[in-house]
């Protein structure tokens, strides 16, 4: 399959609509949004433009408000990422902290499902780990403020979490920053963070790109529909 693309980056909520619509009217075969920020925005440009495709990423399609037959929600099992974090956390703590409670943090952005699955996959996982552990959780109510996010995790830290998980995106390298500093073990999310440093035990990938690709091979073979599309370790996602 042969792609050619453009990606065009936002500044500010106010870029939503203008380049949404620059996409449109560029001829793309598909139009992607990346977010539940752009969620407004799709509604608005989608409905304008019905005779075009378009998907966005962590949005539920079927929710939006003028109901656009022409959008398709790309969703995650976030759950089961999560998971498979959150057993290793449970593993670790349960090994490491042998004198004194075993705990494990998360420090969401903004309380939406993705970054709620993530959390209560997270969760699960200690648990089915390790009977013993504790779980703290906290939102920053940001997903860029990285002090946001390094505040709550030291906080965490300081209530004995070994292991911190970031859900935050950009706000959660704040999380990551934390574990560094305190000597503990963080968790990254969507994509490898491991490149940060030695403090990041592993990450909960989620993968964009398959997504993505799944889209726009559809809409390059006149098969993008509306609703959604959810992808889960089954999907390769």
């Amino acid at each position: 399959l042969k792609i050619t693309g453009r990606v065009i980056t936002s500044k500010s909520p106010a870029d939503y609509i203008p380049n949404l619509s620059t996409c449109v009217r560029s001829g793309a075969a598909v139009t992607i949004g990346v977010g539940f920020l752009m969620t407004d925005a799709m509604d608005a440009v989608a409905s304008k433009f019905p005779d075009s495709k378009f998907a966005i990423i962590d949005v539920d399609a079927t929710g939006l408000k003028h109901k656009p037959k022409n959008v398709q929600g790309l969703l995650f099992k976030e759950q089961e990422a999560g998971y498979l974090v959150g057993y290793a956390a449970g593993l670790w703590v349960k090994t490491h902290q042998l004198n004194g409670e075993q705990v494990v943090g998360s420090v969401g952005g903004i309380k939406i499902p993705p970054v709620d699955r993530y959390i209560a996959g997270y969760q699960f996982g200690a648990k089915k780990a390790n009977k013993a552990v504790k779980t703290l959780n906290d939102y920053s109510q940001d997903f860029v403020a990285q002090a946001k996010c390094k505040e709550k995790a030291l906080n965490q830290i300081a209530n004995s979490a070994g292991v911190v998980f970031q859900v935050a995106g950009q706000c959660g390298l704040g999380v990551l920053d934390a574990a560094k500093e305190k000597k503990v073990l963080g968790i990254g999310v969507d994509a490898d963070q491991g490149y940060l440093g030695r403090q990041v035990m592993t990450s909960a990938l989620k993968r964009v790109d398959t997504a993505v690709f799944s889209a726009i091979q559809a809409a390059k073979t006149g098969k993008l529909k509306g609703g959604n599309v959810t992808f889960g370790a089954a999907q390769n996602g």
